[in-house]
This record gives structure tokens, C-alpha cells and sequence, in this order.
């Protein structure tokens, strides 16, 4: 038996783009070529989801790489 756990909510397109700065085009066009974070939503029905936790991982995982989070190119 799976012990339960309280669903995380999903951050619409809009939602997950207006969070990481984006515009909801660069997203989705992220996603159409298979980059990160566009690439991390879930197509549910004509939505694209994105959890939470997992722009959160691609923050933490883009700090640990080396980029920093006030550097501008």
C-alpha cells in the first residue's frame, strides 16, 4: 500500500513562466525543442503543467552548475 500524500499543485504555463521570468512564449518554445525548463511540463489534456518541485530542481541543479543567480550575459 502506498502511503498517501498531499498532491503538490501544478503551475499552468503562464503560472511557471511568470515564476522563472519568462514570457510564456519562451517557454513553450523551450519546451517545442526539448530544452530545459520548458521541457520539464506535463501535458494534461490542451494544458501544459509544470510542478513546482521540478523548476525548483532545475534552479538548484543551474546554481550547482556554476551559474550564478545575479549574472547577466
Amino acid at each position: 500500500m502506498r502511503p498517501e500524500r498531499t498532491p503538490e499543485p501544478l503551475l499552468t504555463l503562464q503560472e511557471a513562466a511568470d515564476y522563472l521570468r519568462l514570457t510564456p512564449g519562451a517557454l513553450y518554445t523551450q519546451r517545442c525543442r526539448g530544452e530545459d525548463p520548458g521541457s520539464l511540463g506535463i501535458r494534461v489534456g490542451k494544458k501544459i503543467l509544470y510542478r513546482p518541485t521540478d523548476i525548483e530542481r532545475f534552479l538548484d541543479e543551474r546554481l550547482a552548475e556554476g551559474a550564478h543567480p545575479t549574472r547577466h550575459r
